[in-house]
């Protein structure tokens, strides 16, 4: 998929669509696509802008046309930046993040302006709307995970973390994970009860980053990111011993024979295949396959970080972001700088498992 000029520049090096108006002025903190059932085929970006921002995605072959309904405004933003954001089916959109309050967007109501739901103490760091659970679900950095029933003003239910939240991930119902730095609770949204703890592998010795459920619950797992430029593998009702187990780590966008580390930001599920996707620090995102431990695709490296990549509910398209991380520190903020929403349309055989190559993941990037 080209983009709309027809070169790659260094922040698009592989060519995917880029959203151009009503794009993000700032750091793009994350993006969300729209779930199965929703009347829209949306995007949302949040943004240190301070904007929330939606677009319907309409796809046309060879490449989708985007219609853009940009947040945008006093009256359709935060009062600080903007971290996270989710979509539910009827087309609500909540947003959250370091004004430590969820506001909710409801596009089907022209007109009406976005409004407060929730909040922490502290920043949140993610949200999401359960459709089977009926419940808003937050993580902030209280160290609080909250479950809101919307009809009701307070929390229906809180759940303490051993850490500032991280990420979560609530789209494999009944089971639910919450990531602090250093564990991950596995949650039952079903029964509201925690099930366990788990520590990231043996091998990762740095916070976490990231995390995704993969959908098949009779055997659960998730794929976890780190800053230290790996990422693992966790089943659930797996054994702790690491000598009896099928949990494993690999190496990830590292560089210059992984002398080079950087964080690993995102990581998302593809529905279709069941295989995954990460980010990182190194303006790379590639596509990999668990079951066979090999990675599918790798994609040039962009000029700069990738801070969220995600599948949309279809898998048929890949939404990410090209823009600072942070990782830096304000040091290494340059204003001069662009920051890029950008959709690559996904190849089946981008995406759909091999036999296994007789090594695994692990060198490269």
């Amino acid at each position: 998929m080209n983009n709309q000029f027809g070169n790659k520049p260094a922040f698009n090096p592989n060519g995917d669509y880029e959203i151009q108006q009503g794009a993000p002025t700032n750091c793009i903190s994350s993006i969300s696509w729209s779930p199965k059932g929703c009347a829209k085929h949306l995007l949302v970006s949040t943004s240190w802008d301070k904007s929330v921002k939606v677009w319907d995605i309409q796809k046309s072959p060879p490449q989708p046309v985007v219609q853009v309904n940009a947040l945008k405004g006093p009256e359709h933003s935060h009062d600080l930046p903007v971290l996270c954001s989710a979509i539910a089916r009827d087309c609500r959109v909540f947003s959250a993040g370091c004004d430590k309050m969820v506001k909710c967007w409801e596009l089907a109501a022209q007109g009406k302006a976005p409004y407060q739901v929730a909040a922490h103490d502290q920043p949140i760091k993610s949200v999401a709307y359960s459709e089977e659970a009926g419940l808003l679900i937050t993580g902030g950095w209280d160290s609080l995970v909250k479950f809101w029933d919307l009809r009701q003003p307070q929390p229906a239910g809180q759940l303490q973390l051993p850490g500032p939240m991280v990420d979560m991930d609530c789209s494999t119902f009944p089971m639910a994970t919450f990531m602090a730095p250093r564990e991950v609770v596995v949650y039952d949204l079903q029964n509201k009860q925690e099930l366990k703890r788990i520590a990231p592998h043996y091998t990762m010795k740095e916070h976490l980053r990231c995390i995704a459920n993969f959908p098949d619950l009779q055997n659960p797992c998730f794929v976890a990111g780190s800053i230290e430029g790996r990422a693992c593998i966790m089943y659930v009702n797996d054994s702790k011993d690491p000598k009896d187990t099928n949990n494993f780590s690999f190496k990830c966008h590292r560089e210059n024979n992984s002398l080079d580390i950087y964080a690993v930001h995102s990581v998302s599920i593809n529905p279709v295949f069941g295989t995954f996707s990460t980010t990182g620090g190194n303006g790379n995102y590639s596509f990999w396959d668990k079951d066979a431990k090999q990675r599918l695709k790798q994609f040039t490296n962009a000029d700069h970080p990738i801070p969220c990549g995600k599948f949309d509910s279809e898998g048929t398209l890949f939404g990410y972001a090209v823009s600072y991380d942070w990782s830096k520190g304000a040091e290494g903020f340059n204003p001069q700088r662009g920051h890029h929403l950008l959709i690559h349309s996904v190849e089946v055989e981008e995406v759909k498992s091999k036999p296994p190559k007789p090594k695994t993941p692990g060198r490269g990037r």
